[in-house]
């Protein structure tokens, strides 16, 4: 189907909303049901054309022209405004590319290799204390120990910092969503918009002279004196390094702690033959993908297959429904760790791919490899899953770490 005049705006419509509390606790049903209305689902609130295909939802990834962020990425007026200094997420073309640049610097594999062994030896001390003891918080006690580490060692904020950015980092994904209900702000989010407010003026007062010397921040501000990088510019690179390394990937590892509990058969795997890490964090990745959402506008009319969206229109990109797409996984409800899906899209994909994903990777095969050299056995009770508008993650979760 490729000629527009021929495709009618009359989308199938998904009537439950999917920032209703029972779809943020439990959304895969609303995902399957969402990839079997149609390519294209109008959706009541918000009203948004969704893409939860994962096929559609990866060509559209790679369309930013058409598809672009620099109008908003969330969906509701406030995240969406324009402002002056706008983040890399919200950003297209040469500014995002340009804001992208000192992330990448820091961030890729080869630049990040040096940095593992000291990982590995964080996570294993922290593994030590664990093991064999009573009933803990996964998420307080492993989930949170490396990025908040990273954070402090490698970003260089100042240490009594680093617990606010987690709260800020939380906010900031849950007032994604949809905030205003019959034109009035939802009391509850009311706190947390304030919290992704009060994360700007952090980094845009921070003082350059309290971060660690020769942290990837105090090089950010060393750029601004001796290369001509703006003072604006460095501060919105800082917030792209903080917030996603902190919330996105407590979350991951805190989900692939719970499918391994969940999972003892696939945790025994692991156990036996360690070179499936690698694969094991992408599928926990695929299967409980953290990132729900993204909105994208369309500058003009889009075609891709079967997805026509017309010129105006916001779109919902429903990360988490095209990982479960039985299209591209086979039996994609089930957690395999010998499946090894690294196209999966819980980082994203195209030009707005995770800029932490090596890190983030990292992260979670040190932590792999620290388990199954230490621990024979993982118990783990009910999580208390988040209610949170941007990524699907783990509030508390009890376990139990039983020595090898």
């Amino acid at each position: 189907m490729t000629d527009t005049d021929t495709m009618t705006q009359e989308y199938p419509v998904y009537e439950h909303d999917l920032f209703a509390e029972d779809a943020l606790l439990n959304p895969f049903p609303h995902y399957a049901a969402l990839r079997e209305l149609g390519p294209v689902v109008r959706l009541r609130e918000p009203d948004v054309l969704a893409l939860s295909r994962f096929q559609d939802v990866t060509n559209a990834l790679q369309s930013p022209d058409i598809l672009i962020s620099g109008e908003g990425t969330g969906f509701n007026r406030f995240i969406n405004q324009k402002v002056p200094e706008p983040g890399v997420l919200n950003s297209d073309g040469e500014r995002h590319r340009r804001m992208r640049l000192p992330l990448m610097k820091h961030l890729s594999p080869v630049a990040l290799k040096p940095m593992r062994e000291r990982l590995r030896t964080l996570i294993d001390e922290q593994i030590d204390t664990l093991v064999g003891a009573p009933t803990f918080d996964a998420i307080t006690n492993i989930a949170y120990h490396l990025p908040v580490e990273v954070v402090s060692e490698l970003v260089g904020l100042p240490a009594e910092d680093r617990m606010k950015m987690i709260r800020w980092a939380t906010a900031s994904f849950n007032v994604l969503g949809v905030i205003e209900k019959d034109g009035e702000m939802i009391p509850e989010l009311k706190e947390d918009l304030e919290s992704a407010m009060e994360v700007i003026g952090y980094l845009r007062d921070l003082d350059p002279d309290t971060l660690r010397p020769g942290s990837w921040s105090a090089e950010l501000f060393q750029q601004v004196r001796e290369k001509g990088m703006s003072l604006a510019d460095a501060r919105v690179s800082l917030r792209a390094f903080v917030l996603p390394s902190l919330d996105t990937t407590i979350n991951a590892m805190g989900n692939l702690l719970d499918n391994l509990a969940r999972h003892p058969d696939q945790y025994e795997l692991l156990r036996n033959d360690p070179s499936l890490i690698p694969s094991a964090v992408f599928e926990g990745m695929r299967h409980t993908s953290i990132l729900r959402w993204f909105s994208r506008f369309a500058a003009a009319d889009y075609v891709s297959g079967d997805v026509f969206i017309p010129k105006g229109e916001r779109v919902m990109i429903l990360f988490g429904a095209a990982n479960r797409d039985a299209r591209k996984y086979p039996d994609p409800d089930l957690f395999d760790v010998t499946r090894n899906p690294a196209d999966q899209l819980s980082w994203s994909a195209g030009p707005h791919l995770c800029a932490g994903k090596h890190l983030a990777r990292m992260e979670m095969e040190v932590m792999l490899e620290a388990l199954v050299n230490k621990v024979a056995r993982i118990e783990a009770d009910e999580p208390v899953r988040l209610r949170n508008r941007g990524v699907y993650g783990i509030k508390e979760l009890p376990m139990r770490l039983f020595a090898a």
